[in-house]
C-alpha cells in the first residue's frame, strides 16, 4: 500500500462546432463534418496527447476510460513514477 498519494487535475477541453451558409438544409449528412473530425483530427489529437504525456519517463499515462462514451471523451490516467 502507498503510505501518502498526491492527485492533481488538468483538463483539455474541445468544444466542436460548424457554421453553414444560408442555403443549408439541415443536418441530412448526418453531421458529416463531426464524423469526419472524429476519423481524421480526432486520433492525431489523442496520439499528440499521449506522446506529450510519454516524452518524460518518469509519467505513466494509459487509457482510463470511466463509463463516458469514448467518441466524446477520453480519459487518461497519468501516474509519476517514483
Amino acid at each position: 500500500m502507498t503510505p501518502y498519494r498526491e492527485q492533481g487535475r488538468f483538463v483539455v477541453r474541445l468544444d466542436l462546432s460548424a457554421e453553414f451558409g444560408d442555403d443549408y438544409e439541415g443536418d441530412d449528412d448526418g453531421y458529416a463534418w463531426l464524423e469526419r473530425w472524429k476519423e481524421t483530427v480526432r486520433p492525431r489529437v489523442v496520439a499528440a496527447v499521449f506522446d506529450a504525456l510519454r516524452s518524460d519517463a518518469r509519467f505513466k499515462a494509459v487509457s482510463a476510460p470511466r463509463g463516458a462514451s469514448p467518441d466524446e471523451e477520453i480519459e487518461i490516467s497519468v501516474t509519476l513514477r517514483a
